[in-house]
């Protein structure tokens, strides 16, 4: 466990990496619907989720009333390639991932209510930040420790020396791709619900990281469907959404109109 900052709100569990069975990359690996992926969170407690599909916001008022009538508060978000392939979590930016594949439209459109994460900064992918971390580390609000390591291989090292040295919050989430992944690292945020306060709180660092390591056994597993899915796909590629379009003024209780 890592400890944050106390503060006025109550502890809420979160997972703020998600992907699904509608996310343009992932779909192949993730056989589960948004809807299957908000019904497991309550099942095992969450108040906060956010589906961060790879450079869709997927989120729409039906999730976010089904998400609600289950005591959830659903975040937008999404998992956009900037800078070319890097990986950067976005949230209630509300606008299409174009206007966010490079550090500087980031920047230019960053405000009070949205936040900005570097995602599994140092694992072994080219899509990972690494160097560009620290060198754009004003761009980030917050530094994921990634649920996905083990007691003997864990590339968050360098991720948490980094946090610390800049005195950034660390958020802990599952990246989730499979179900069975839910409850193996989160994050608790001091927090009353609502997207707004949440975003806050964390940008404040009143949270707290709650993760056990991956067996072997789960690992290999992660890796077995993940091969077999990508040669097999667990979907069919889903169809492209149209653009959401941000209405004026629309802050705390995010009335974006929907794709649907």
């Amino acid at each position: 466990m890592v400890d944050g900052i106390a503060g006025p709100g109550k502890w809420l569990k979160a997972e703020l990496h998600a992907h699904c069975n509608v996310d343009p990359a992932d779909y192949r690996v993730c056989s589960h619907s948004p809807e299957q992926l908000i019904h497991e969170a309550a099942r095992l407690g969450y108040q906060v989720l956010s589906i961060t599909c790879h450079n869709r916001d997927v989120w729409d008022h039906r999730l976010s009333d089904l998400a609600l009538s289950l005591g959830i508060t659903l975040i937008p978000g999404m998992e956009v390639s900037a800078e070319g392939r890097r990986h950067v979590l976005v949230y209630n930016f509300q606008t299409d991932c174009e206007h966010l594949n490079t550090f500087a439209k980031i920047r230019a459109r960053k405000r009070e209510d949205t936040l900005v994460i570097a995602p599994h900064s140092f694992f072994p992918a080219p899509s990972c930040l690494r160097g560009l971390l620290e060198r754009n580390v004003d761009l980030f609000d917050a530094i994921e420790f990634s649920g996905f390591y083990t007691h003997f291989l864990d590339f968050n090292r360098r991720a948490v020396r980094i946090a610390a040295e800049h005195g950034i919050p660390m958020v802990g989430n599952s990246d989730v791709h499979l179900l069975w992944q839910l409850d193996k690292t989160c994050t608790r945020i001091d927090s009353e619900p609502g997207v707004v306060p949440v975003l806050q709180a964390i940008r404040e660092g009143r949270i707290r990281i709650e993760s056990a390591p991956l067996s072997l056994s789960q690992v290999a597993s992660w890796w077995a469907t993940t091969v077999w899915r990508s040669a097999f796909p667990a979907n069919p590629r889903p169809e492209k959404r149209k653009s959401k379009i941000p209405v004026p003024g629309a802050i705390d209780d995010l009335r974006m109109t929907s794709d649907e």
